[in-house]
């Protein structure tokens, strides 16, 4: 081999790894990044118009921030394992039982407002917690779940240390789903009594590739996600692959409710049974008709709560 050819074969590799250290560095700074998730909150957000519509302005959600408008709450903060301070919103009632409701990606507590006022009707205690790189959170970068499990199991250990009593269930959509899902894999304590899975998926580099797919030439989707998954590993700590809630729930023992709207794409419909099949706790399933992504309970709130209700009384007494 000539140096000619030697150089021209650096130029073109070194040329190769730059582009995709970029397209890496602008996947992992849009998406997972404290200022790329606040510039996507000031945008039109990652659904569909109709279903943004039907989030925003159903008779529920527009009752349910006059709720969070009018009733008293309170900001919470815990240690995280890695010595932040983790924040919630808190509504407190005076019950044994505690819901902590986690939000989906670019979501924020102060709009799960109708999952609070659900929950502080019935008579329970509601925390809702901040995300990673969510509005009050320390953290500079999101993880969708995979660092997000560890917060969620000192809020549970919080929960205890202030009521020995307490009967805890934990509760997401979406990012929030797969946060909870991954949290049961962990050590709980006993408090923990149930979990509600809403839409979650079975792993993050599943979630992507179906993602990548639907916006760029599928030959593209090796070098966009294992970019990412390369940048996400040296600036977060974690790979897409291990952010995996069906991985999770194969070794959890926390009773669960797995809940997927049947006309869900965003996070595709066909990704519950894979996720319901691996579990190897008590579980239980809920598929509800006509509802797309995350919405499941605006949809139909009857079927959705009549489910809810029944599984923590169950698992409450």
């Amino acid at each position: 081999m000539n140096n000619k050819l030697l150089k021209s074969i650096i130029v073109t590799v070194g040329a190769g790894i730059s582009i995709c250290g970029a397209v890496g560095n602008y996947f992992v700074d849009s998406y997972l990044s404290k200022k790329g998730i606040a510039r996507l909150q000031q945008g039109p957000g990652m659904l569909d118009e109709e279903t943004r519509k039907i989030l925003h302005s159903s008779p529920e959600s527009v009752e349910s921030l006059d709720f969070y408008r009018s009733t008293c709450h309170r900001m919470i903060t815990t240690p995280s394992v890695d010595g932040l301070n983790l924040h919630a919103i808190c509504y407190d009632n005076p019950s044994d039982i505690y819901v902590i409701f986690c939000h989906g990606f670019t979501g924020d507590p102060n709009c799960d407002n109708v999952f609070a006022k659900r929950y502080f009707d019935m008579g329970y205690n509601v925390i809702l917690p901040y995300s990673r790189a969510h509005g009050k959170s320390e953290h500079k970068y999101c993880s969708m779940g995979y660092f997000e499990r560890f917060d969620i199991v000192e809020w549970t250990k919080y929960i205890t240390n202030i009521n020995s009593d307490a009967k805890i269930f934990l509760h997401g959509v979406s990012m929030g789903s797969a946060t909870v899902m991954m949290a049961t894999g962990e050590a709980l304590p006993d408090t923990v009594r149930g979990c509600i899975a809403d839409c979650g998926f079975t792993s993050l580099y599943d979630l992507y590739s179906t993602m990548i797919k639907k916006l760029f030439p599928e030959f593209m989707l090796p070098v966009i996600i294992n970019s990412a998954n390369a940048v996400a590993k040296a600036k977060i700590g974690f790979d897409f692959r291990d952010a995996a809630p069906i991985k999770a729930v194969a070794k959890s023992v926390t009773p669960t409710l797995f809940i997927h709207g049947e006309k869900d794409d965003f996070v595709p419909f066909s990704m519950l049974d894979p996720i319901y099949n691996a579990a190897t706790c008590e579980k239980h399933k809920l598929i509800v008709p006509d509802s797309a992504h995350a919405i499941s309970e605006l949809v139909n709130p009857e079927l959705y709560w009549s489910t809810v209700s029944d599984f923590i009384k169950k698992y409450s007494e």
